[in-house]
């Protein structure tokens, strides 16, 4: 009988081990044959983290030295009372006014009544203004690489983010946000810059009133006339550099007065522009500028009186006062509210300041810094998935 060798049993592994044994030996030989480790893009995205983060404490320190802590506090928070705490930056937006439309003189008899129309500066515009601030300060920047208005990351990056632990991937959605914000800040500065060379020249128009009385001056009958057109100027002829420096605060808001004034049968009387300064204090009595001769016996001023002040609004009464034959009248326009974003204005108002240019150069450069970390840790990914294939 002829004795067959016997073979060797086949054992049958369970599906799952089966699996876990040819995936096992290409995983090991990819990590050891990959020259580029995966943690080398972990380290570049932690080292742009860091300098987003650095970048933007540094970018409030700016804002702090030049507008004070309180307007630099306001400044972040508003950014994020607005934008929320989400990691979509797509949706980020600056809220401002459009005063293109809001320029030079009312026509005679017009109050302003309503507020400027409220705009939202898109993240895709806010990359745009950026850009331009950045030309402005002879830096070149080209934030479409960031992908700010985008959900979508670099393709090796997002690679190697699919491959990271979740609390890599969030360091490098926060420190995005963070950058993307910077690029708003810029932009809001270089709107704002754009804003006042809208009402430079031609002010932010408030009333254009005209009234007329006739008075008794110890006897002698006279009609008198005043004509008050207000505006809100950023600069001022003579004393610009007396103007204080503030910031979201209409406290110390200079408002400019063309005033105009007829006596009797005479022509109208046109004055220089002054200033009126609403004072710091709650004080609400009226104040009337110096008196200005019309004629060898009559003298003139403007009188004014703010009752109320707040970011959008103001309520005040104008009068024109008159002296002769030792005997005084008035003539009033009557008390007004008038809607306007004095807060905004006053912030426009401020770019005319080289500190403020100064401050958003400052701010174009730690962009341009973050930008660079950025730069060097999208050319880790892709060296990564090139050698890798990730």
């Amino acid at each position: 009988m002829r004795i067959h060798p016997r073979k060797p049993l086949r054992r049958t592994l369970p599906a799952l081990a089966l699996l876990a044994a040819a995936l096992a030996p290409a995983m090991a030989s990819a990590d050891e044959t990959c020259p580029i480790p995966i943690d080398d893009v972990k380290a570049a995205i932690e080292a742009f983290a860091s300098k987003a983060s650095s970048e933007d404490s540094g970018a409030k320190g700016d804002f702090k030295s030049t507008t004070g802590s309180d307007y630099a506090n306001f400044y972040w928070d508003h950014f994020t009372n607005v934008n929320g705490s989400g990691d979509d930056t797509t949706k980020f937006i600056t809220k401002a006014y459009d005063l293109t439309k809001f320029a030079g003189a009312l026509p005679e008899g017009q109050v302003q009544k309503s507020m400027p129309p409220s705009v939202s500066i898109s993240m895709g515009n806010a990359m745009e203004l950026a850009e331009a601030a950045a030309d402005d300060a002879n830096t070149k920047l080209d934030l479409a690489e960031l992908r700010c208005d985008q959900n979508t990351e670099d393709a090796a990056l997002a690679a190697a983010l699919d491959q990271l632990d979740s609390g890599t991937v969030d360091k490098f959605r926060k420190a995005k946000k963070t950058a993307c914000k910077l690029v708003h800040f810029a932009a809001d500065l270089q709107d704002k810059k754009a804003q006042l060379d809208k009402i430079r020249t031609e002010g932010y128009p408030l009333f254009h009133l005209k009234a007329k009385d006739k008075k008794n001056f110890a006897g002698k009958e006279r009609t008198i006339q005043i004509r008050a057109d207000l505006r809100l100027y950023p600069e001022y002829p003579g004393d610009a550099e007396d103007q204080k420096f503030l910031f979201g605060d209409i406290k110390g808001l200079n408002l400019s007065y063309n005033s105009y004034f007829k006596w009797s049968d005479n022509n109208w009387e046109p004055l220089n522009i002054y200033q009126y300064l609403i004072s710091e204090s709650d004080e609400k009595d009226e104040v009337c500028f110096p008196k200005i001769k019309l004629s060898s016996s009559v003298k003139v001023a403007t009188c004014v009186r703010v009752s109320n002040i707040s970011s959008s609004s103001v309520t005040l009464k104008v009068r024109g006062k008159y002296w002769y034959n030792d005997d005084s009248g008035a003539v009033s326009l009557g008390e007004q509210t008038i809607p306007a974003p004095f807060g905004y204005l006053q912030d426009v108002s401020n770019m005319k300041d080289k500190k403020m240019a100064d401050l958003q150069k400052k701010l174009v450069n730690r962009i341009s810094s973050a930008m660079g970390q950025y730069g060097g840790m999208i050319e880790q990914a892709q060296e990564w998935k090139e050698a890798c294939g990730g």
